[in-house]
């Protein structure tokens, strides 16, 4: 059976954080550089919260966070950075687990961003998680997964995700591109363990490949940052052991009412809602999410 090493745990922590600092020292130095220049730079510091529920398969998840931002550049028309460096973590809270993160983002223009993140779970052995599955070929839908109740397992699992996102736009057309290739372990049973956030049988070691059309329109706007973007996206997900691949086909939603509400900055409330058009246990059936949150700049 599997098992994580503490010092392992440590040791890959670790070099995380030294990866993140490197790009952090080489952003400031540039940083530095360009002030010299006359460049206009701003460091920004975030706390953020946000509350998400999703039907079929059900879920719910609290996460709250922090980054800090080091903004070179902002694109004048949409109001956003155009170019920065970003560190933060966070922590996220669901009936089933939490999780705990780390994170380095890197958006050198305003078409283009990538993210480093290291993901830490403990799982309560509770509410479907950590499930584990004979083989590749279990049927791991609803009905199953009651079938397994009280089978759950206390254990660890970690994530290594790498997450480029590039962006165009044509006409009114925003585009959005987002790609996740996801590294997973698990200190469970086995051989494939259920996971939620892709849901997908998955081997200790295994890897995800997701990737997420969206094309937004931008039919209201008021202020600096309220906004409304509503459109459709198309996302397709494959676990490389298991060989099991999703596709999906849904529109999105995304509000954010005001700049400013009282002492938080951008409330927002987002959506999705669509058909499953490739699952092996939810083929044709509708899947819905929402969530709501907010930030918080110091």
């Amino acid at each position: 059976m599997p098992s994580f090493c503490p010092r392992v745990k440590f040791v890959h922590m670790i070099r995380f954080f030294i990866i993140i600092a490197i790009f952090t020292l080489l952003w400031t130095g540039s940083a530095s550089a360009g002030e010299s220049a006359g460049l206009e730079r701003k460091v920004q510091t975030t706390f953020h919260a946000d509350l998400a529920s999703q039907v079929n398969p059900e879920g719910l998840q609290l996460f709250v966070g922090g980054y800090r931002r080091w903004i070179s550049g902002m694109d004048q028309e949409l109001g956003t950075p155009s170019s920065y460096l970003q560190t933060g973590m966070g922590l996220g809270a669901s009936p089933a687990y939490t999780k705990a993160a780390i994170h380095g983002e890197w958006m050198p223009a305003v078409f283009a961003k990538v993210r480093l993140e290291y993901d830490f779970y403990r799982f309560f052995g509770d509410f479907g998680a950590l499930l584990s599955f004979t083989s590749a070929d279990s049927p791991f839908g609803r009905r199953e997964v009651k079938a397994k109740e009280g089978q759950e397992e206390s254990a660890w699992g970690r994530r290594v995700l790498l997450q480029p996102t590039l962006y165009a736009k044509a006409g009114p057309v925003i585009i959005s591109n987002q790609t996740d290739l996801a590294y997973y372990r698990f200190s469970g049973n086995g051989p494939y363990f259920l996971d939620w956030e892709y849901d997908t049988l998955l081997k200790d070691g295994d890897s995800v490949i997701a990737n997420r059309t969206q094309f937004l329109l931008k039919p209201w706007k008021r202020g600096q940052e309220a906004m409304l973007l509503v459109g459709p996206y198309y996302e397709v997900t494959r676990a490389h052991d298991a060989d099991l691949t999703r596709q999906r086909l849904g529109g999105v939603l995304y509000w954010v009412p005001a700049d400013k509400l009282g002492s938080v900055d951008r409330p927002r409330i987002y959506s999705q809602l669509g058909v499953n058009l490739q699952d092996r246990n939810r083929d044709n059936e509708m899947f819905f999410t929402i969530g709501v949150g907010f930030d918080y700049d110091l």
